[in-house]
């Protein structure tokens, strides 16, 4: 379509490697808005394990949760990101990072407590995993996982394409960079 316009996001965990996170620093990562847009990012807010931006009517939402924290310990920190999520309504939100949750409703091949607990939490609040596809997100020497989750409202989620994890670039962690994009319109997926 002439004029379509769309942006596109890179999400990633650098997991405290130096490396990697001087690979993201020499701008091989970025929000890229389109010139006619020319959305600037702000900070709205941030806590413990997220922090949330203004993109111009979105709100993006980056959130991480150790491995090493009890299932308890991650019902507080949704308890605690559903109002950062609720206040910015009435804005389309994308909430999007590494939970450390696995479920079948965003790729993976089983569905743990903590997964459980965030699809329920995520439905009740109105998000959707915008996950495609069953490709690991974090990869290690034993094996792989599908923790890092992409979740938006219904507005702005039916503009969310191309969403995929990118396994052929080299990301100096065991996470996976993840790009897609977000139309100015809806569009079929």
């Amino acid at each position: 379509m002439p004029g379509h316009l769309h942006s596109e996001f890179l999400q990633t965990n650098a997991n405290h490697c130096a490396r990697a996170q001087d690979l993201l620093m020499q701008g091989l990562v970025g929000i890229v808005a389109p010139p006619a847009g020319r959305q600037r990012l702000s900070l709205r807010e941030r806590g413990a394990g997220y922090v949330a931006a203004n993109w111009g009517e979105v709100v993006l939402i980056g959130v991480y949760f150790s491995p090493n924290r009890n299932l308890s310990q991650f019902e507080r920190f949704l308890d605690g990101l559903e109002p950062v999520v609720q206040r910015a309504s009435p804005a389309q939100v994308i909430v999007m990072g590494d939970l450390n949750a696995k479920c079948a409703e965003w790729g993976s091949s089983i569905t743990d407590a903590k997964g459980a607990l965030l699809r329920d939490w995520a439905t009740v609040i109105g998000l959707a995993p915008e996950n495609q596809g069953t490709a690991y997100t974090c990869v290690r020497g034993r094996g792989g996982s599908v923790v890092d989750v992409t979740f938006a409202t219904p507005a702005i989620g039916a503009r969310i394409t191309c969403w995929r994890v990118l396994e052929e670039v080299e990301t100096l962690s065991d996470h996976l960079y993840i790009r897609f994009r977000v139309s100015n319109a809806p569009c079929g997926r």
